[in-house]
C-alpha cells in the first residue's frame, strides 16, 4: 500500500506530518470552552404581554386569542402553547428543527406588529423573544443584611446588578426578593367624593406636570444654542406641592392625598437558610446570573471569583453576598471525570496490549494510536466550534478501545509475517498491505454508522451531532495511524527476534492451545451440515430469550444526573396570604434542614414556577453537598422528602429532582385538549381518579385551580349613557381605585420609580366599599353600584391553550427506581379505557414527547446505519451475500445488550440506544476479519472447510485482542468511575461491553457456519 510504504521509507516526513496534527490539536484543546451540554439551537419563540390588573378571562379573550389567531399562519410551527394568567399573557411557539430561529422570531414580530392596534390600549407592548438553550442560569447568589428590604433591593439593583452584568458572557442578572421603591399618591374615598376628583384624570395631570422636552435649537452670533424644558419632578416635595384645580378652588396635592415615598406592594419575596452554619434570613435578594448563548459557564465563574472580593468590599457595612449555587462546579467535575475515564481507558488498553504482545516496544507502537487520534481530533473540534462537554468527551471516552483496534490488527499481521522469517521492514510492508481491505472496511463501517447520527434532525439528533462527529474524526485518525504510524514504527523499533519472558512464553503457549482447540471445534462443526444449523438454532433461541429480557428493561428519555438539586413546589388553598404561605415555608424548611446532606435552602414565596404565581404559592430550592461527600443519591433524598413532607397538613407539596438534562421540566407531562372548559374539568377529574394509583407515579397533578374569590363588575350601558360615562372611563376608575394607575415616573440618581395614583387600603378592603367606589361624572359623583352590577363569584387561576384548543395540563414524576416509560405506558392504558367525547384528546408533551420523537429518530437512524453498512461492505467485498452474513453479528450483539442492561439495572435511554447504533459499526469487525482472510485462502485454491479451519484460528488472536481492548477501554465508563455525569457514561459503557463480549464469542462459531452453508447453496445454484 502506498501510504504504508511511504511511511516505512520516509519516517521523518511522516513523523513531521503527524506532529503538525498533534501540535495544532493541543492548541485546539486549550482553546476549547467547557460546557455541560452542546450548544443546540431550538427554534422556540415566546410572546409575553403584560396587561396590569386584568384577570385570566380578559387576558384570554382580549390578548391571547388575538395573538394565537395571527401567528398561527406562520409556516413550520410544531405547536403553539399559551397561558392566560392574571395580568400576563404568555404564548410559546415551537417550530420544526429545520426552521431558523432568527427567521422564526422575525416572522412572529412582523405578525405581532400587524395586530398591535387590536390589543387593549393600556396593555404593554408584546415582547417577542427567541429561546436560547445555552442561555441558562450559571451562578445564584443571595444578598442579605441588616437593612430594610427597600434598601437591600436598591443595593442589588444599582450596585450588584451593574457589576455582575459587566462580566464577559453574562446576558442578564435576575433579581428576586426585596422591595422596589415607589411613589404612592393615596386618596381617601371620602375626599375623592367631596372634591369630585377623577383618579384617571389625576393620573394624567401628574404625567402632564412631570415632563422634560427638547425645544429645538437657535443660532446667535455664529453659535448654536439648544433649548430644553426641564419640568420633571426632582424631589418628592414638588409632587406634594403640586397645585390641583378642584371644583372648590386650587389645592395642593398634599392637602387632598397622601404622597408617600415607599415601596411597591410585595407579592413575591425570597428567604435563605445556610444549613451548614445554621444561619438564615427572611430579608434577602436572590441574584441569578444568566449566561449568553455564546457565554461559557466556567469562564463566567472564574471571572466572578476574581471580581467577588471587590464587589463585597463595595457593599455597605453589614450587607453580605453569598454564592449558593455554581453550575460550573458540576461542569468541571463532569469534564474531569470523563477525562479520567479516557486516561484510565488508555492505560487499561495498553496493559491488555502488553499482555498479548509481551513486548514494551510493540505495545507502544499500538498504544500510540490512541493519544495521536484523540489529540488530533481536538483540532477539528475547535475548527467546528465544538466545546468540551459531556457528549464530546463521552465520544472520545467510548472511542478509546476502538482507536487501537486498527493498529492491533495491522501489528498482529506484521508479527505473523515476521515470525515467518521476514525482516522487520519487509514484514511491516507486507503485513500492512495484506490487511488493508479488512482494516479499511472495519473503519469505514464505523464512520458510516456515525454520519447518520450526525445528520439526525430532531432535538436529540442535534445534541448528539458533536458526539458523532467527534467519534468520526477520532476514527479517521486511527485509520491514518494504522497505515502510517504503526508500520513506520514497526519497521524501525521492532526487535529482530521477540524474546519472551516466562510469563510471555506461558501465555503464548496457552493461547496456542486455545487456537488449536478452536480449530478442532470448527473441524467437528464442519463435518456435518446439521451441526452448523444446530449452532445457528442455539443463537436464535438465545436471541428470542434476550427479547424477553428486553421487556423487563425500563425506558426513559435521559437518566437523571446527580447534581444535588431538589425543587419543592408548595401550594396552599386559594386566598392564602403571603404571610400564611411564608409560615408554611418555614415549617417545611425545618423538616428539610434536618438532613445533613442539605447545604443551602432558598425559597421564593409568591411563585411556584414561571407559569404559576400567587400569594398562596412558593418554591423551595434545596442544594445538597457534592455527590462525593454524601452516601445517598439526590433521588434517595428526594424520595425521603416526599414521605416526610406528606405529613404536613394544609398544603400541597411536590418535591422533584432537578437535572440540567431535563431542562427543569416535569418528567411526565401531557395535555387534555378540547373546547368546553366544563367538559374538560369533568374529564380532568376522571383522569386524576383513574391514574393516581398507577405504580411508580408520584406528584401527579393538574394545572387548573379554582381562582381567588372575585367581584365581577358588569356595566349598565343605559345608566352609563345617561351619566355621560364610557366603559373605558369606568374601567380606568376601577383600576385606579384598586390596583392603581401608573402613567409617569420619578427620576432619582439615574433610576426611574413609578408614581402610582390609588385609593388607600381602607377605602377598598371589602366588597361593600368596592360597590361604593366613587365614579366622577359630569353630572356628579355616583357609587359604582349605581352604574354597574357588582356580583360575587369565583374565578380561575389561569387558562391554557394547546394549538388553539383549551387545554388542561397534567404533570407528574416517576418514583425512584421506576423507569419513565413504565409509568407513561400505564397512563396511556388507563386513558385508553376512558370514554372520551368526540373532539377531546390527550397529547403528550415534555420528556414523554421527546422520548417518542427519539424512538422514531433512533429507529430511522438505526435502519439507515445498517443499510449504509451493507452497501459499503458489498462494495468492498464485491459480494451481495457476504455483507448479510457480517450484519448477522448485530442480533448476536443485541443478546449481550439486553442481558447487560438487565443485569446492571440500567434503563434504555437515548444513550443506550445510541450505543446500540454504534455497535453496528463495531461488532461487524470480527466477521470482516474472518471472511476477508477466508476469501483470500479460497481464492488461493483452498477448499472452503480448510479455508475456514485455517483462517479463523489465525484471526482469533487479533479478534480477541482488539475486542478485549474495546471492553477494557470502556470499563471505566461502565463501572461509573467519577461522580459527575456518570449516569450518561454508564449507560453507553454497559451496552457497548455487553454487545461486544457476546457478539465476539458467538460470531466465532456463527459466522463460519453461515459462510459454509451459504457457500454450499451458491455451489448448488451454480
Amino acid at each position: 500500500m502506498f501510504l504504508s510504504d511511504l511511511s516505512i521509507k520516509r519516517p521523518i516526513l511522516i513523523t513531521m506530518i503527524i506532529m503538525v496534527f498533534i501540535v495544532f490539536g493541543l492548541l485546539g484543546y486549550f482553546a476549547l470552552n467547557l460546557n455541560m451540554m452542546p450548544d443546540v439551537s431550538i427554534p422556540f419563540v415566546t410572546i409575553q404581554t403584560i396587561y396590569p390588573g386584568a384577570g385570566p378571562k380578559e387576558i384570554e379573550t382580549q390578548i391571547t386569542k388575538i395573538i394565537e389567531d395571527e401567528v398561527a399562519t406562520i409556516s413550520n410551527i410544531n405547536y403553539i402553547q399559551s397561558y392566560s394568567m392574571e395580568s400576563v399573557s404568555l404564548v410559546l411557539m415551537r417550530f420544526d428543527m429545520n426552521k431558523d430561529v432568527n427567521i422564526a422570531a422575525q416572522d412572529v414580530k412582523d405578525k405581532i406588529a400587524a395586530i398591535q392596534n387590536q390589543l387593549p390600549a393600556d396593555a404593554d407592548v408584546p415582547v417577542t423573544a427567541k429561546f436560547e438553550m445555552g442561555s441558562e442560569p450559571v451562578v445564584s447568589m443571595v444578598l442579605s443584611g441588616d437593612v430594610t428590604p427597600a434598601e437591600l433591593y436598591h443595593i442589588a439593583d444599582t450596585q450588584l446588578r451593574d457589576r455582575l452584568s459587566q462580566i464577559q458572557g453574562v446576558a442578564q442578572v435576575n433579581l428576586t426578593g426585596g422591595q422596589e421603591r415607589e411613589i404612592r399618591v393615596e386618596f381617601d374615598d371620602r375626599i375623592v367624593t367631596q372634591n369630585m376628583i377623577s383618579l384617571p384624570q389625576m393620573s394624567q395631570i401628574l404625567a402632564m406636570n412631570n415632563l422634560d422636552m427638547p425645544g429645538g435649537q437657535f443660532d446667535r452670533a455664529g453659535r448654536e444654542y439648544a433649548v430644553r424644558l426641564e419640568g420633571e419632578f426632582d424631589a418628592v416635595t414638588q409632587i406634594r406641592n403640586l397645585e390641583i384645580q378642584t371644583p372648590f378652588g386650587i389645592k395642593k396635592l398634599g392637602q387632598i392625598a397622601s404622597v408617600i415615598d415607599t415601596t411597591a406592594t410585595v407579592r413575591k419575596r425570597s428567604t435563605y437558610f445556610n444549613n451548614v452554619e445554621k444561619t438564615g434570613s427572611d430579608n434577602v435578594v436572590k441574584a441569578t446570573i444568566i449566561k449568553s448563548q455564546d457565554g461559557n459557564a466556567v469562564e463566567i465563574s472564574d471571572l466572578l471569583t476574581k471580581e467577588l472580593p471587590g464587589i463585597r468590599a463595595s457593599l455597605p457595612h453589614g450587607v453580605q453576598l453569598n454564592i449558593i449555587d455554581d453550575t460550573s462546579v458540576f461542569v468541571r467535575a463532569s469534564v474531569d471525570d470523563t477525562l479520567s475515564n479516557i486516561l484510565l481507558g488508555i492505560l487499561f488498553t495498553g496493559l491488555i496490549l502488553l499482555l498479548f504482545l509481551h513486548d514494551l516496544r510493540a505495545t507502544l507502537i499500538a498504544a500510540l494510536a490512541m493519544p495521536m487520534s484523540i489529540i488530533s481530533t481536538f483540532l477539528f473540534m475547535q475548527l467546528l466550534g465544538f466545546t468540551l462537554n459531556i457528549f464530546t468527551l463521552m465520544g472520545l471516552s467510548i472511542s478509546v478501545g476502538i482507536l487501537v483496534t486498527n493498529s492491533v490488527v495491522v501489528l498482529e499481521n506484521i508479527f505473523r509475517h515476521k515470525r515467518s522469517g521476514q525482516d522487520k521492514k519487509e514484514a511491516a510492508a507486507k503485513g500492512t498491505s495484506e490487511i488493508t481491505i479488512a482494516v479499511l472496511a472495519s473503519t469505514l463501517t464505523n464512520i458510516v454508522v456515525f454520519l447518520p447520527i450526525a445528520a439526525m434532525t430532531s432535538m436529540v439528533g442535534q445534541m448528539f451531532k458533536e458526539f458523532a462527529l467527534t467519534v468520526t474524526f477520532a476514527t479517521i485518525f486511527s485509520l491514518i495511524a494504522s497505515f502510517t504510524l504503526t508500520p513506520m514504527l514497526a519497521g524501525l523499533i521492532l526487535p529482530k527476534e521477540l524474546k519472551l519472558n516466562k510469563f510471555g512464553a506461558w501465555f503464548n503457549k496457552g493461547f496456542v492451545k486455545i487456537e488449536k482447540f478452536y480449530g478442532r471445534m470448527l473441524v467437528v462443526l464442519f463435518k456435518k451440515k446439521r451441526y452448523a444449523f444446530f449452532v445457528i438454532l442455539i443463537a436464535l433461541i438465545l436471541f428470542i430469550g434476550s427479547l424477553q429480557l428486553a421487556g423487563k428493561v425500563g425506558f426513559e428519555f435521559v437518566p437523571l444526573l446527580d447534581e444535588g438539586n431538589i425543587s419543592i413546589e408548595i401550594e396552599l388553598p386559594q386566598g392564602a396570604s403571603l404571610e400564611s404561605t411564608a409560615k408554611s415555608v418555614k415549617e417545611i424548611e425545618t423538616i428539610v434542614a434536618k438532613h445533613d446532606e442539605v447545604m443551602f435552602i432558598t425559597s421564593t414565596i409568591g411563585e411556584a414556577n414561571e407559569m404559576s404565581r400567587g400569594t398562596n404559592l412558593a418554591k423551595m430550592n434545596v442544594k445538597l453537598v457534592d455527590a462525593d461527600e454524601r452516601i445517598a443519591k439526590t433521588t434517595d433524598i428526594n424520595n425521603l422528602l416526599i414521605k416526610e413532607l406528606s405529613e404536613v397538613s394544609g398544603a400541597k407539596i411536590k418535591p422533584n429532582v432537578q437535572s440540567s438534562a431535563s431542562g427543569g421540566e416535569s418528567p411526565i407531562e401531557f395535555y387534555l385538549k378540547g373546547q368546553d372548559i366544563e367538559v374538560l374539568e369533568e374529564l380532568k377529574q376522571q383522569i386524576l381518579d383513574n391514574c393516581r394509583d398507577i405504580y411508580g407515579l408520584v406528584n401527579f397533578d393538574a394545572s387548573t385551580r379554582s381562582g381567588k374569590p372575585e367581584l365581577s363588575i358588569v356595566p349598565d350601558r343605559n345608566k352609563l349613557a345617561q351619566s355621560g360615562v364610557s366603559i373605558q372611563e369606568l374601567a380606568f376608575t376601577l383600576r385606579a381605585s384598586v390596583e392603581g394607575l401608573v402613567t409617569t415616573t420619578f427620576r432619582d440618581g439615574g433610576k426611574e420609580y413609578d408614581i402610582r395614583i390609588v385609593l388607600n387600603k381602607d377605602s377598598v378592603d371589602s366588597p361593600d366599599k368596592i360597590r361604593n367606589l366613587p365614579v366622577v361624572t359630569r353630572h356628579g359623583v355616583f357609587p359604582m353600584s349605581q352604574l354597574a352590577e357588582v356580583s360575587y363569584s369565583h374565578g380561575i387561576n389561569s387558562i391554557q391553550h394547546r394549538d388553539k384548543f383549551t387545554a388542561i395540563g397534567f404533570t407528574g414524576s416517576p418514583a425512584v427506581g421506576v423507569p419513565l416509560g413504565d409509568v407513561t405506558s400505564g397512563i396511556d392504558k388507563r386513558i385508553a379505557e376512558m370514554d372520551m367525547p368526540p373532539g377531546y384528546e390527550v397529547q403528550w408533551s415534555g420528556s414523554a414527547e421527546f422520548m417518542q420523537e427519539m424512538m422514531i429518530d433512533m429507529l430511522r437512524t438505526f435502519i439507515l446505519a445498517i443499510l449504509l453498512t451493507y452497501m459499503l461492505l458489498a462494495a468492498i467485498l464485491e459480494s451481495f451475500t457476504q455483507p448479510f452474513l457480517i450484519l448477522l453479528t448485530l442480533p448476536l450483539a443485541l443478546i449481550g445488550v439486553f442481558g447487560a442492561l438487565y443485569v446492571a439495572n440500567v434503563t434504555m435511554s437515548i444513550f443506550s440506544m445510541m450505543a446500540i447504533i454504534m455497535l453496528v459499526g463495531i461488532v461487524v469487525n470480527n466477521a470482516i476479519l474472518l471472511l476477508d482472510y477466508t476469501n483470500q485462502l479460497v481464492r488461493e485454491g483452498y477448499p472452503v472447510r480448510k479455508a475456514l479451519a485455517t483462517a479463523c484460528p489465525i484471526k482469533l488472536r487479533p479478534i480477541i485482542m482488539s475486542n478485549l481492548a474495546i471492553v477494557i477501554g470502556m470499563m471505566p465508563m461502565a463501572i461509573g468511575i467519577g461522580s459527575a455525569g456518570r449516569e450518561f457514561r454508564q449507560a453507553m459503557g454497559v451496552v457497548s461491553i455487553g454487545g461486544v463480549i457476546v457478539s465476539t464469542f458467538l460470531s466465532l462459531l456463527i459466522i463460519p457456519s453461515l459462510y459454509l452453508i451459504t457457500h454450499k447453496l451458491q455451489k448448488i445454484k451454480k
